[in-house]
């Protein structure tokens, strides 16, 4: 077991260096060793080249007060569906002004969107989106987009994350915000319902709306104050009361 690993890692750079020559990205050299994350990382994604041809993204509004991603600018590890397969770690962010998931080129300089149509899911700051795609002939009148998943039993939660930009004059000059707006869904017997109130909620559990409207008192949660806690609240106890 001792000999395995200098094998292993003696064979892992001549690999990189013969790839080097192809003309792909240049090999890593001793003078810039990558940590053991980004080595496995590169080595794993250099096989799979099509995860960087998309689009070209690049940063607009920089000098902006707010920013166009979801929950933080910053980068953070995620991991992605895409084409069949599954990629872990990549540093990612999500764009939802513009609905699109970008991740860094490693190896070489800028920023890619990944093609949406080839993305099933991914999970991102402890948050998992799907890809839904509307379809009125299957009763699916969501709008294609990324949907964060709530809850997944035997119905579901959904809330679409979106930002709007606006511009407002100020001073003589021009600033930039971006306005969180989200919207809840859930799919029930396979139908998307729009919820914009605790009524409407309420109304696709009748059967148990009584003991629903109990357990939400006895939580102390406000709807107003926190739909998404509620609406969770209310899908995890109704599939508890009929469970058989």
């Amino acid at each position: 077991m001792k000999k395995t690993l200098p094998v292993f890692i003696a064979t892992f750079w001549l690999s990189i260096a013969s790839y080097g020559q192809t003309g792909e990205p240049a090999p890593i050299t001793a003078k810039n060793p990558p940590s053991l994350p980004q080595a496995l990382y590169e080595s794993a994604t250099i096989l799979s080249p099509h995860l960087y041809n998309g689009p070209r993204y690049h940063i607009y509004d920089s000098r902006s007060k707010d920013h166009q991603f979801f929950q933080s600018e910053d980068w953070s590890d995620g991991s992605v569906s895409y084409d069949g397969q599954s990629f872990e770690s990549i540093p990612m962010l999500y764009d939802i002004v513009k609905d699109k998931v970008v991740i860094k080129y490693l190896g070489r300089s800028g920023l890619i969107q990944l093609q949406s149509e080839r993305i099933k899911d991914f999970s991102y700051l402890n948050h998992r989106f799907i890809r839904i795609e509307e379809n009125k002939e299957a009763d699916i009148n969501l709008s294609t987009g990324f949907y964060d998943l709530l809850y997944d039993g035997k119905m579901q939660v959904l809330a679409r994350r979106m930002k709007q930009r606006q511009e407002q004059i100020e001073n003589n000059r021009v600033n930039v915000y971006f306005l969180d707006k989200t919207f809840f869904y859930i799919k029930k017997d396979g139908v998307y319902h729009p919820i914009h109130s605790k009524t409407a909620a309420l109304n696709l559990f009748d059967d148990q709306k009584k003991a629903l409207k109990k357990h939400l008192r006895d939580q102390r949660i406000n709807f107003r104050k926190d739909k998404e806690k509620v609406l969770v609240q209310m899908a995890t106890k109704y599939d508890q009361l009929i469970r058989p």
